[in-house]
């Protein structure tokens, strides 16, 4: 296991979390993912093992259509920072763009087909 931390684009939202070495990425091709473009974690991390601090009122949630998911990211800079994942409850995948020392224009990126099934 290895330790990332990550964080918003302002600072507001730091985060770390434990996992296995982080060598690709995901996309998801639903209405919402699509339009930011952001690459996920490939698998998903359990809230045991991530850890959130933020600055009081930084973390906004927004949810759409069936409200299965959760996306969090910055009330203050904007930025996307993680989404819990409906398919697994307390999981979540995390923006790897916010991960210190990832390059998410240096790996394989996977798709996954959340257009058809959330």
């Amino acid at each position: 296991m290895q330790t990332y931390k990550g964080s918003c684009h302002c600072g507001a939202i730091q985060f770390s979390f434990e996992g296995e070495p982080i060598t690709k990425g995901m996309r998801c091709n639903c209405s919402f993912c699509s339009k930011r473009g952001i690459v996920v974690s490939p698998y998903p991390v359990p809230e045991a093992q991530f850890h959130i601090n933020a600055k009081e009122g930084a973390l906004s949630l927004y949810q759409f259509g069936k409200k299965k998911a959760k996306h969090y990211f910055c009330r203050i800079c904007g930025i996307h920072t993680f989404t819990e994942s409906p398919r697994m409850l307390g999981h979540c995948r995390v923006n790897l763009g916010c991960v210190e020392g990832v390059d998410t224009f240096a790996m394989d990126i996977e798709l996954f087909d959340g257009k058809h099934l959330l």
